[in-house]
């Protein structure tokens, strides 16, 4: 039989979310709250509230749990790159070498200049627990990507480019760029804080510094990467502020505006059901 045939019963499939110490899992016709990853009870709580089927866990690494670092790509075969990376990034990251499990991506689209690689760092201690509580519950864990990745699932697949404002811990505001489905570039605007209760003036004068951080962004897209105008700008933010930016975003820039989170899915749960829709890569069989 081969490894793809179809099985007669399908596994449970679910989207988690790792912020910190909290795990927010998304599974298809389910509301899960944030599920604590300190406590395996907890764990076995939840799992056993679901279906009673195997279960397949894609997970998506916040921001806080991993660095991207951006290197030159080393002049070495395949199967040497795993090993050239390690130390072209060991004095650059903040985890020691011990602890570090590395992986690595290449932009869709890149600027002039030598080709540039992304590596990612993760540290081996805040992984391995979490690791070793989903195995003792018989849970695969089928992929682990990362943020940048993930959120292009929220943003059409066409060969334009979208761009996505996204707001997640600390009310920290990040622009991200997909093209065909594929990430790009995310950078955090800096200056620019929208928090509750936050009187007009204040709202109106930090979308002023938007504008601009989002023209400059705007512009490097056009004039470094060659890309053409955006088709969409995405909202991946609280709903009350997704529906005082669309028409002012939209008249600004002339780009159509999609607000993504919703009163039934909020940023959190939208991003588990981002990890939910990440597709692993599948090589060919031997």
């Amino acid at each position: 039989m081969g490894i793809f045939s179809r099985r007669s019963a399908e596994p449970l499939l679910m989207g988690g979310y790792l912020v910190g110490n909290l795990c927010h899992l998304a599974v298809e016709n389910f509301r899960l709250p944030p599920l604590s990853v300190d406590t395996p009870e907890s764990w076995k709580a939840t799992f056993n509230s679901l279906p009673n089927a195997p279960k397949v866990i894609r997970l998506l690494l916040s921001s806080d749990l991993y660095e991207v670092i951006t290197v030159d790509r080393p002049n070495v075969d395949a199967a040497e790159m795993r090993a050239a990376l390690t130390w072209s990034v060991k004095d650059l990251s903040g985890i020691p070498l011990e602890h570090q499990h590395l992986d690595f991506f290449e932009l869709k689209v890149q600027p002039a200049g030598p080709k540039k690689l992304q590596v990612v760092v993760a540290d081996k201690r805040k992984l391995t627990p979490l690791v070793t509580a989903l195995q003792k519950q018989k849970v695969r864990i089928e992929l682990i990507t990362i943020e940048e990745i993930a959120l292009t699932n929220l943003m059409p697949k066409d060969e334009r480019p979208h761009l996505m404002l996204c707001q997640q811990q600390d009310n920290q505001l990040h622009l991200v760029v997909s093209v065909a489905g594929e990430f790009v570039l995310k950078r955090p605007i800096s200056g620019v804080q929208f928090v509750e209760e936050q009187d007009d003036a204040g709202r109106q004068a930090q979308f002023d510094f938007l504008t601009l951080e989002l023209q400059r962004s705007l512009d490097y897209l056009d004039r470094q990467l060659r890309l053409p105008a955006p088709s969409s700008m995405n909202l991946l933010l609280p709903v009350e502020l997704q529906q005082w930016l669309e028409p002012r975003i939209q008249t600004f820039f002339e780009i159509p505006v999609v607000q993504v989170a919703s009163v039934d899915c909020d940023v959190v749960q939208c991003i588990a059901k981002a990890a939910l829709a990440e597709r692993p890569e599948v090589m060919d069989e031997a």
